[in-house]
């Protein structure tokens, strides 16, 4: 019996957009326990995507221990069909932060209303884990929505407004950023949709003030060598939290990537650390008592 079994499911977004995910399970468990698993969705950061560097093997990892993971593609994160290619320039240009959080929710939907045609998975036990961006995306998608029992966020910045007013102002003198690390083929842009998007929706989008109101259970993990987010960014977050409900990690001269690379071909010990800190803490806060079969 093949251990993990991995599954590409595609959904469609309130606008209409794809959205890839990768489901994986422990089939071995699933064939030999009654009780449902409790599902993990997994969210990249800016830059990105389901296949990049480490996260297949996080995927794949969350899933021998038990949960079933949720790796996704956000959908205008410039991934198209090829899932290594950044190929789809327009999406990526457009992208904002509102549109990830619906993505988050899109998945919340389906595993609520279908659980991706997986009877075994527990619907009422659902946990976030995002990194970078993907980790401020994370919290204010679980502020907002109850189906999310509990958060862990890896590298996680502490706010979205991180311009200059200089540079807000050549932005839309310009009307877009140039991007040349993205894709060997062509460079990318990003036009001012995310910038209003930040400005027009300051509020919703502060991420300092939904960790203060969180009330859930929240895992900070940060190296103190992070060079893209400063460790002072977690401290801030923490700074904020419920302390009754936050746990902070942080981890001496591990970087942003926690020693990961792409490709993945080496593991890294210190990321190694990280997941088996956050399936512990997991653990404790998603308790599946529901019987499937």
């Amino acid at each position: 019996m093949n251990e993990i079994i991995e599954e590409l499911r595609t959904l469609r977004t309130p606008s209409g957009a794809p959205l890839r995910c990768d489901i994986r399970w422990n089939e071995k468990l699933v064939a030999t326990s009654n009780k449902k698993l409790p599902a993990v969705i997994i969210c990249h950061g800016f830059k990105a995507f389901k296949n990049w560097g480490p996260f297949p093997a996080i995927g794949q990892y969350f899933a021998l221990q038990g949960f079933v993971s949720v790796v996704l593609n956000f959908s205008h994160n410039g991934i198209g069909e090829e899932p290594k290619k950044f190929v789809e320039h327009e999406k990526f240009s457009n992208n904002t932060i509102s549109v990830e959080i619906d993505d988050v929710k899109t998945i919340l939907n389906e595993i609520g209303s279908n659980s991706f045609s997986l009877p075994f998975i527990d619907a009422s036990q659902i946990a976030l884990i995002g990194h970078s961006r993907g980790g401020g995306v994370s919290l204010i998608t679980a502020k907002e929505d109850d189906r999310v029992k509990a958060v862990a966020a890896w590298s996680t910045i502490a706010y979205f407004n991180r311009y200059t007013d200089e540079q807000k102002r050549r932005w839309r003198e310009k009307g877009y950023v140039q991007l040349h690390s993205v894709s060997e083929q062509k460079l990318f842009q990003i036009k001012t949709s995310l910038l209003d998007d930040i400005e027009n929706n300051g509020e919703r989008l502060d991420i300092l003030k939904a960790v203060e109101t969180l009330n859930k259970p929240l895992l900070i993990v940060h190296g103190t060598a992070d060079v893209p987010v400063k460790i002072d960014e977690a401290e801030k977050l923490y700074s904020v939290s419920n302390k009754n409900f936050t746990k902070f990690v942080k981890l001496d001269g591990a970087g942003h990537m926690y020693g990961a690379k792409h490709p993945y071909k080496d593991e890294s010990a210190t990321l190694n650390h990280v997941l088996d800190i956050t399936s512990h803490w997991l653990h404790t806060f998603l308790q599946s008592e529901v019987s499937w079969k």
